[in-house]
């Protein structure tokens, strides 16, 4: 078991009383203890050992103090606060299978990357002496859930038998969105009642949802969420992103309105996507609204300046594109080849309303700069050279730059489709460019030949080459 890597982790260092103790009183007391044991682990063991007095008559709040210590890793005294509890209540039964849940989260916490068997160990021992915890049986099909599926699945059958009614996918959607797996959580909420979720577990659905971009799913949650949690502001946030996501602009607007109106701050990213539902909708003016609104909010933001463009460029203004589209470049060290893309098509709308010549080659060089700065991309960024090249009339430029698609693929038996479409559109301009530009079809064919294999009822192609 030396390879096995713990699902359960992200659930047990989140973990701050055991599961019988949540309700239990005591903790008001606990939370200045807990809270110490982060800003100042010295003061707060006189605090723990006032807390002990106490309660030591209380298993439930030794083990929350116990839990408390395996937060902040402090793995020795966890450890003692259960074996507290194992030696001073042998008779109880109930705490002492807590007791080895919290021994067993030990293990799992000191050895995430190595041998889980003492967890799953102390986790069995906790199903024996109580089979009305599910505890014990979440934790311990999560020490297995990646080596024994099978394993898995018997002990969520005893799970059902022991506890029937036992929402086993929902709390298994909670290990794993505690651990941020979160398309397996996803994939376990998805098989509950929605209507049985209760508010932690079904935002914890929704998050995972747009984690993984399943975005028409999480507006249906969202949708779901806010109506019956009308005060979480989180369901009306992801709503109004996966909404934007799912091109259901007017759906988002409306969202967006309620949002505004719910407690907490509002991020950038929020008011960005506001200003996404409003361009959406051709609301240019309030959408530059909300973008510099986003910008107020976080002015190191740079989004919204790509957005602003997106916005002017829908507008015909190319010069204030331009401006906000150059802002953006210079201030986001991260930009990718679209925001680059985007830079030169708006040089290209230029070109096109005017002053051709000066403009094309703007383009040209903006994207010559993306072939060297992501050459991963090299292909598709040569092919979208090549036809605005042609555009400016610069056909042996274009011939070029769709020469240098042939000289990266040419000779590469293992295409994807991506590169198999930039290949043979490549090749077909070539072929065209020696006919029918050059009238060399000598020259063409190379490429007509190598095109015929890709593509066998290519027209030109076997025109070229003489096959009926």
């Amino acid at each position: 078991m030396k390879a096995m890597k713990y699902l359960v982790m992200g659930v047990l260092m989140g973990i701050s009383v055991p599961t019988m103790a949540q309700e239990a009183d005591f903790n008001s007391a606990l939370k200045p203890v807990a809270q110490a044991m982060k800003d100042n682990p010295a003061g707060a063991e006189k605090m723990a050992k006032d807390f002990l007095k106490l309660y030591k008559k209380n298993p439930e709040a030794v083990l929350a103090l116990g839990s408390s210590y395996l937060t902040v890793k402090n793995f020795t005294k966890a450890d003692e606060m259960a074996e507290m509890v194992l030696t001073r209540f042998k008779k109880d039964n109930k705490a002492q299978a807590e007791a080895y849940i919290l021994k067993g989260d030990i293990e799992a916490v000191k050895e995430e990357a190595g041998n889980g068997g003492d967890a799953a160990s102390h986790y069995a021992t906790a199903m024996s002496l109580d089979p009305q915890n599910p505890t014990g049986y979440m934790r311990y099909a999560s020490v297995y859930r990646k080596i024994s599926p099978e394993l898995v699945e018997k002990t969520y059958n005893e799970l059902r038998k022991n506890i029937p009614g036992f929402p086993i996918e929902a709390e298994a959607g909670h290990s794993f969105f505690s651990g941020n797996k979160f398309d397996k959580a996803f994939e376990n909420f998805a098989k509950c009642d929605i209507d049985k979720l209760d508010e932690g577990k079904l935002v914890e659905y929704l998050v995972s949802a747009v984690q993984i971009n399943k975005y028409p799913e999480a507006l249906k949650i969202a949708n779901f969420g806010g109506k019956k949690f009308a005060e979480n502001a989180t369901f009306a946030q992801l709503g109004l992103w996966s909404a934007v996501e799912t091109e259901n602009f007017a759906e988002a607007e409306n969202i967006a309105k309620r949002y505004l109106t719910l407690k907490g701050d509002k991020n950038a990213t929020d008011y960005t996507y506001y200003g996404k539902a409003l361009m959406g909708q051709n609301k240019f003016t309030e959408a530059i609204e909300k973008f510099n609104k986003a910008m107020e909010v976080n002015p190191e933001a740079t989004e919204p300046l790509a957005r602003i463009s997106e916005t002017y460029t829908k507008m015909g203004d190319e010069d204030k594109a331009l401006e906000y589209s150059e802002k953006h470049l210079a201030k986001n060290k991260n930009a990718n080849i679209i925001d680059y893309a985007n830079l030169a098509q708006i040089f290209v709308n230029k070109a096109e309303k005017g002053d051709a010549a000066t403009n094309y080659s703007k383009a040209l060089s903006i994207y010559d700069q993306m072939i060297a700065k992501f050459p991963e991309y090299a292909s598709w960024t040569n092919g979208i050279a090549a036809g605005i090249a042609d555009k400016a009339g610069k056909e042996d430029l274009g011939a070029q730059y769709n020469q240098k698609i042939v000289d990266e693929l040419g000779n590469n038996s293992n295409l994807n489709d991506n590169q198999k479409g930039y290949l043979k559109q490549a090749l077909r301009k070539l072929g065209y460019y020696y006919w029918g530009e050059k009238n060399n079809l000598d020259a063409a064919k190379p490429y007509y030949e190598k095109l015929i294999q890709l593509d066998p009822n290519d027209k030109n192609a076997k025109a070229a080459l003489g096959i009926e």
